[in-house]
């Protein structure tokens, strides 16, 4: 009993000592606050019981009835106060984040408080407005207090309408990394369509924009679909060399070969779709993988060129849905910083991060006027893309096979000027691959493409694609060819090739020879597709 009380008593001291509130009545008062009776408030602009960590918002006080006004204020924020986890007898109070003036001709840190602004000049005011950034993520709520006195004699503090609890919303935009499935059970593969569509404009992004049009432009989309245990990107990380390179200089070479060599050893296949620029920024580009229930998450990025270090992306996104594959899903993007250079704005100069910091969130509440970001609230952000995800098709398996030792994907197919292969192991060489739209590609120099950049005849149209209504499906269908090298059609799936030892398609012929063709197609349904509609 002595013990507990003991306990108790240490609490009772910790409350006190850690919720203790400094003296915020008026200069020179000696007068005890008025009950708050609702001529004046605190308020969050763009938040109203929740705050997202580290964005930048604007507290205000300001009076309610159209004539009260006030001469002095003070604005605090106050941490929860929590057990330390290291030490239970220990008590820690948690970061409230910072506030600070918003204009200094009128407002002043205090020295009285600790995360306090208050006036610095006191004449009437209806409102007055200060910054609060919110704290990172895991320090839990916040309490925002306001101070307001009319005169030295009569002031008013705390209250219902001059404090508010703000908790962090635990909300997270789509392209933060969902929960992994470490223990996918889905025996089928999936082939999947890969989608990134380009936002950013002038239109949708106005500030600070690059006034050359012809400047704005995306990498190519780039990633892969992988096991678990593999990590191209991610949040909290360091990038890697390649990735750099895509992240400053939407350059993607480096990073699409960091990729390849893990091709077989928790790499399934490599995503690559063509990027767009002037005059095609919002043109959607398109990759395939295959996926199983080993390698069932997708990694992938797009460089945004010009920028410091920015990217957007999805990083270990999880299609293993239970005992299912996810079957469509469109994710909003918005901007990463890749921690590798100090820039503010789209066109700023070269300013290497050193040390290199990790990948975070680019910061869209700043303070710095030059910034594209400048007092953003990332609620009310537009998505810089989007990219959707879409199963196209199972092929069934057997559980007690080995996932290792199946036939690879024959190849990803981009919209533009792009093939990307796999690598096989040799277990898998005599084992045949399930039915895909495609089959080998004749080398025959197809009568459209030059003498410089000669390629394959285009294949077959694929089935027509899409939801079976009515008798009839709606969807879309596409084809392809190759680009020929000494005779050899390059990135065509071939498994006695060493993928390492690949001839190059020059990058000419890349962008002005297409490699890939999509288009809107209607047909009537076939019996499998009948069965499913019905």
């Amino acid at each position: 009993m002595q013990s507990l009380l003991k306990c108790l008593f240490v609490f009772y001291v910790a409350q006190y000592v850690f919720t203790f509130r400094c003296d915020r009545r008026p200069y020179g008062s000696l007068t005890q606050p008025s009950a708050p009776d609702g001529r004046f408030k605190l308020e969050v602009e763009g938040a109203d019981e929740t705050y997202i960590p580290n964005q930048l918002y604007t507290v205000r006080i300001t009076e309610t009835d159209g004539e009260s006004r006030f001469t002095g204020f003070m604005i605090s924020a106050e941490g929860e106060v929590r057990q330390d986890p290291k030490n239970p007898r220990k008590m820690i109070t948690l970061s409230p984040g910072d506030v600070t003036p918003r204009n200094y001709l009128t407002t002043k840190f205090s020295n009285r408080c600790h995360f306090s602004v208050e006036h610095a000049v006191g004449t009437p005011k209806s409102s007055a407005e200060v910054y609060w950034h919110a704290p990172a993520s895991g320090n839990g709520c916040v309490t925002l207090r306001a101070m307001v006195a009319e005169n030295k004699e009569s002031w008013y503090e705390d209250g219902g309408p001059l404090s508010l609890y703000l908790c962090e919303d635990m909300r997270q935009p789509d392209d933060i990394t969902p929960q992994v499935n470490y223990d996918c059970g889905i025996c089928d593969e999936a082939k999947y369509e890969i989608t990134f569509t380009g936002i950013w404009s002038r239109n949708t992004h106005p500030r600070l924009y690059p006034e050359n049009d012809w400047l704005p432009r995306y990498s190519d989309l780039v990633g892969a679909s992988h096991a678990a245990d593999v990590i191209l990107w991610a949040p909290g990380s360091l990038t890697t060399d390649g990735f750099k390179d895509v992240a400053e200089y939407a350059n993607t070479t480096r990073f699409e070969q960091e990729i390849r060599e893990k091709i077989g050893s928790g790499v399934r296949t490599l995503i690559k779709g063509k990027g767009h620029g002037y005059l095609k920024m919002n043109s959607p580009t398109y990759s395939f993988i295959r996926t199983d229930k080993v390698n069932h998450l997708i990694t992938a990025a797009v460089g945004i060129h010009p920028s410091p270090d920015w990217f957007l992306g999805v990083s270990r996104f999880e299609l293993c849905q239970g005992d299912s594959w996810l079957t469509e899903r469109e994710l909003n993007l918005y901007p990463w910083d890749a921690g590798t250079d100090n820039g503010v704005s789209y066109e700023s100069a070269n300013f290497p991060t050193f040390p290199q910091a990790a990948i975070s969130r680019v910061e869209t509440s700043s303070y710095d006027k030059h910034s594209p970001f400048y007092e953003m609230d990332m609620k009310e952000m537009h998505p810089f893309g989007t990219l959707r995800i879409k199963l196209v098709k199972t092929y069934k398996r057997d559980c007690t096979s080995n996932t290792n030792e199946e036939p690879s994907e024959s190849g990803t197919t981009t919209e533009e000027g792009t093939s990307t292969t796999e690598q096989p192991s040799t277990e898998s060489e005599g084992l045949s691959e399930p039915e895909e739209p495609s089959s080998q590609p004749p080398l025959v120099t197809d009568p459209e493409s030059s003498e410089d950049c000669p390629m394959t005849q285009w294949l077959e149209w694929t089935p027509c694609d899409g939801p079976c209504e009515n008798g009839r499906v709606s969807g879309f269908q596409w084809r392809e060819r190759f680009h020929l090298v000494d005779g050899v059609a390059v990135e065509k799936y071939d498994p006695n090739v060493d993928p390492s030892t690949r001839k190059e398609v020059p990058r000419f012929c890349k962008n002005h020879y297409e490699d890939f063709e999509r288009r809107e197609c209607e047909d009537d349904c076939d019996e499998e597709q009948n069965e499913v509609a019905r």
